[in-house]
């Protein structure tokens, strides 16, 4: 029986990479030291002004951990704010030689003259400290200046509560004349801030950035209790995307369901997927962003899923038409979009359009809408080792292995070919086969719902225990 183990998506948050210093083990061989690299910096790019630095650990490289060190920089120019940070790898460096840099160029910002002023007189370390003299999050400008910066972004009697900068956008809260808030964001597209986006104001006072969990094309933002996250889209809106608490079992918004925000999923089951789109507001322009739902318990019951349907009971067959011969025996709980109806059968649209497959089965064979929730998946459970990618990229029939990933991916058995192969969903958008002795360990997946659940309690106990102890400090 495999257990239940965590993945961590990629969407969702923003982790912090874990420091180094030039005593560890795996970098004492370094001969270009910290202070070094600073001086390359200045001495590369002298039009530009030091701020700080950060080292990090993150990848490997040849068996040892792939160290790195990113320098911020500034300058001001035609009262405009610019920052660049440059970061290189350190492992392969030696004292003397170029240090081949990565360049990212952050939004520029407009200052007035009060504020440029004002940064041209202050210490650079300075352009992200608060009044305390600690370093602020990520991207939060100083409070000396911030009063002065993108004023072209807000209407007559409102003020920056807070402003954030990032490569490919600036984001703030602004204060209005009536006491009132609201998040505003400005992309910029490399020549220009060609949008610009704005929630409604709102009286509650708890609005800020979460600046550990915001990176110009996500924006979190702290909340009464927990943080709902935007993410920008192709077509420029940014829509609600989850809860980004990372420490706690929340929710993500994902295409066509909502999962625990942690990522905690079951490899070989689909019982933690909620099938449906949320029918709330979910635009940031418009969304009553203090109303959204903190937990998932809470967001299922407000999810349209009249679209989605799945299979009731282990053995059903999918078939290539109506009334047609038999495809595959599936599992219980395969879900899919609803394609169309026709003569007691319905198609359903398994994975994506592009990397999926459609089949047909019987209408009374399937469970349609909010009626998902009460079937358990049937698929079975199988060995953690036949979910690598490169396993994989040996065993399934169909795809192509430089598209798999190096980690684990989500390897679901959702039913049996006639000849004995299996058929197969993988990360949830490609279904393909497999050989019938392709994976191991199999096993019923009704135990790892069982355990999912008490996990999943668990963590919503300490999360409503965390919010009672804050409200009762509150009241003291």
């Amino acid at each position: 029986m495999k257990r239940l183990i965590l993945m961590i998506a990629a969407l969702l948050c923003l982790m912090p990479m874990k420091a180094w210093a030039y005593d560890d083990p795996d970098t004492t061989g370094f001969v270009m030291s910290g202070d070094d690299l600073i001086a390359a910096a200045e001495a590369d790019f002298p039009d530009w002004t030091f701020i700080d630095s950060s080292q990090y650990q993150t990848g490997r490289r040849e068996e040892q951990s792939a160290c790195w060190m990113a320098v911020s920089m500034m300058r001001i120019e035609a009262n405009t704010l610019y920052q660049r940070t440059v970061s290189a790898l350190v492992n392969p460096l030696k004292k003397g030689e170029p240090v081949p840099w990565e360049v990212t160029d952050w939004a520029p910002i407009p200052l007035s003259q009060a504020a440029a002023d004002t940064l041209q007189s202050m210490n650079p370390g300075d352009l992200y400290r608060n009044e305390d003299g600690h370093i602020n999050e990520t991207g939060l400008l100083s409070y000396r200046i911030v009063q002065g910066c993108a004023l072209f972004l807000l209407d007559e009697g409102e003020t920056w509560s807070e402003l954030y900068s990032y490569p490919t956008a600036i984001a703030g809260v602004v204060n209005n004349a009536e006491g009132q808030q609201c998040v505003r964001i400005a992309h910029w597209d490399g020549a220009r801030y060609d949008e610009v986006a704005s929630s409604r104001f709102f009286t509650d006072d708890w609005f800020s950035i979460n600046g550990h969990q915001s990176d110009g094309t996500v924006i979190t933002i702290n909340g009464s209790s927990c943080n709902p996250q935007f993410v920008r889209q192709p077509d420029g809106r940014w829509l609600f995307a989850g809860i980004a608490d990372g420490n706690w079992t929340l929710y993500r918004i994902l295409d066509g369901f909502v999962t625990d925000a942690n990522g905690l999923v079951l490899y070989d089951s689909n019982d933690v997927l909620h099938y449906g789109v949320p029918a709330f507001d979910c635009d940031l322009t418009t969304a009553d962003i203090p109303a959204i739902p903190d937990f998932i318990r809470d967001v299922i019951p407000q999810l349209n899923s009249s679209d989605y349907a799945c299979v009731r009971a282990d053995g059903t067959p999918m078939l290539n038409a109506p009334d047609g011969e038999v495809f595959a025996a599936c599992y219980a709980r395969l879900t899919g979009r609803i394609i169309r109806r026709e003569g007691g059968f319905v198609q359903l649209q398994i994975g994506s359009d592009e990397h999926g497959l459609t089949g047909w089965f019987a209408e009374e064979s399937l469970a349609y809408g909010h009626e998902i929730e009460g079937v358990r998946c049937g698929f079975p459970s199988h060995s953690e080792d036949d979910c690598k990618g490169d396993y994989l990229a040996e065993t399934l029939n169909g795809v192509d292995p430089e598209k798999l990933p190096d980690t684990l991916c989500l390897v679901w058995l959702i039913g049996k070919l006639p000849n004995g192969e299996w058929l197969v969903q993988l990360d949830v958008d490609t279904v393909c086969t497999a050989p019938e002795k392709a994976f191991h360990d199999i096993g019923p997946a009704t135990e790892l719902w069982a355990e999912f659940e008490a996990y999943y309690d668990q963590c919503e106990e300490e999360m409503l225990y965390y919010d009672q102890c804050e409200e009762e400090m509150s009241y003291e």
